[in-house]
């Protein structure tokens, strides 16, 4: 994870986007804190303070101190890296709605989603999921303390259908395609196939709608809310959120409304997740599944 202080884009103060960087650690310490198993309450004995103000910091209603957040972080076991990077986010100047250089540890992958109510994610390279996870998975609690009890999320992944080429052609980049199924068939995450490839600026591009001041629901609210974390291969990516994400933005809505239907998709990810485990068996032809040819004739249904 690099941890070098990120280069960023300052934004009016007028702006009623949230700043990123308020937001994002305080994402981070939610995550940390229900972790460690600590109520709101007793964080804020940490900082001498009440739970309250924990809630406040927590999600961007407050300015939110280095000294407090370094305190917390601390406190609550992360690991000294994430507090660094926290620590280097908190101190860019002024209002930010785009920060390169933001290398996400599953940490920060994990309380983002704890902290959205849904996640879109793109992709057309099949290294680049190893970035996605579609699950928080809380550590147990201190002894005496509460579980974490992640909320869940709608998740969605729109997957470019090159990449079930890479299966019925036995590459072995596609070895992650049974994990897919399994989550799909488990209702964990929504997979729609989205043909062709779409230019993308980034191996694999997530949306979060993160429920940061509350929610009234309107479709004003939620592009407000709307942050874009964007992994680059060999190299860290961005995040960012405002008129600044407008490209990400268009990026996702296009692959959202080509993508094909929920059960056609996923018919073809078990035939290709099958084909693959099969050449991975045994060498030979695989005579029992065939490679479509055809797309739906149903009309794609929207997933965003």
């Amino acid at each position: 994870m690099t941890t070098s202080t990120p280069a960023s884009v300052p934004c009016a103060p007028s702006c009623d986007a949230p700043s990123l960087p308020p937001v994002l650690v305080g994402a981070l310490m939610r995550h940390h804190r229900t972790r460690a198993g600590l109520s709101q309450l007793k964080a804020g004995h940490i900082i001498e303070s009440s739970g309250s103000r924990i809630s406040d910091l927590e999600t961007a209603r407050t300015v939110l101190p280095v000294s407090s957040a370094h305190a917390l972080l601390n406190a609550y076991g992360a690991p000294a890296p994430e507090i660094r990077q926290a620590l280097a986010l908190l101190a860019l100047p002024d209002h930010q709605h785009r920060i390169d250089c933001f290398a996400p540890t599953p940490a920060w992958v994990d309380a983002l989603i704890a902290g959205s109510r849904s996640v879109h994610v793109y992709s057309a390279d099949p290294a680049s999921l190893s970035h996605f996870s579609p699950a928080a998975s809380p550590a147990p609690g201190v002894p005496g303390g509460r579980p974490s009890t992640p909320r869940r999320c709608r998740m969605v992944l729109l997957l470019s259908e090159s990449l079930l080429n890479l299966a019925w052609d036995g590459h072995p980049a596609a070895a992650h395609l049974p994990h897919l199924l399994r989550l799909a068939e488990n209702g964990v995450i929504s997979v729609h196939l989205v043909p062709g490839q779409l230019d993308a600026h980034a191996s694999l591009l997530a949306e979060y709608t993160y429920t940061v001041r509350g929610w009234n629901g309107t479709v004003t609210d939620r592009l407000r809310r709307q942050i874009f974390v964007a992994h680059h291969d060999g190299a860290p990516g961005s995040v960012g959120n405002g008129g600044a994400a407008a490209a990400e933005r268009q990026l996702l809505q296009q692959a959202a409304r080509i993508a094909r239907p929920l059960q056609w998709s996923l018919h073809q990810l078990r035939q290709a997740a099958r084909a693959q485990q099969q050449d991975m068996a045994v060498d030979g032809p695989r005579a029992a599944f065939s490679r479509p040819v055809s797309s739906p004739d149903t009309r794609a249904r929207r997933t965003a």
